[in-house]
């Protein structure tokens, strides 16, 4: 008596390799969506932040940090301004001013610490309108991920962003980073770590 063959039919192997087929494609998929909303996350944090900035302005006649020093700034859920302020010029054109910006708009009450908690895991930071690194503009505040400007964020949102908000350019428009990309680049396909930066002021 002969033993029956025991094995996989075409069949079923069909059936196994389109479902496994198809769990792939979702978890890519899902990946993709992931990737989407992190984009859209940080377009949305930098809407709140330039709002921030708007809201203080109409409520102290000047913005969060400008004019102030170490020796004005009030500590850390302190007061929402800075007492003696200096001179104001509408840009925050110093290390103290730079410093003191996030802090007075929690202070305020007007940001909390999530909401300028980047999708990159670091804070977003004020850069100091004299910096004009990674193809930022004179005399113009950008959030940025570190007070130096290093390479801290993924070239692939940094790209994927300045398409979704700006002109795909990186040393153009609101949107600035020390990237190599352009309109028409696949975003998804870049490498890399690269400072970037998205203007608020002026």
């Amino acid at each position: 008596m002969k033993n029956k063959q025991q094995g996989f039919t075409l069949v079923e192997l069909a059936i196994v390799l389109v479902i496994i087929g198809l769990i792939l494609g979702m978890a890519f998929k899902g990946k993709d969506l992931i990737d989407g909303a992190k984009v859209k996350n940080m377009q949305a944090q930098y809407n709140k932040i330039v709002a921030a900035f708007n809201i203080y302005y109409e409520k102290y006649g000047n913005y969060p940090g400008d004019g102030c020093t170490v020796a004005t700034t009030p500590a850390e859920g302190g007061a929402a301004t800075c007492s003696a302020p200096g001179t104001r010029n509408g840009l925050l054109n110093t290390a103290d001013e730079v410093a003191a910006s996030m802090r007075l708009l929690q202070n305020a009450n007007i940001l909390t610490n999530a909401d300028i908690q980047s999708v990159f895991g670091q804070p977003w930071v004020m850069s100091n309108s004299a910096d004009t690194v990674a193809n930022f503009a004179a005399n113009t505040n950008y959030i940025t991920l570190t007070s130096t400007n290093t390479a801290a964020a993924d070239i692939r949102f940094v790209c994927a962003l300045d398409r979704l908000m700006d002109d795909g350019a990186p040393d153009k428009g609101i949107v600035r980073s020390g990237g190599v990309y352009s309109a028409t680049a696949d975003c998804w396909s870049l490498s890399g770590q690269v400072s970037m930066g998205i203007r608020v002021l002026p």
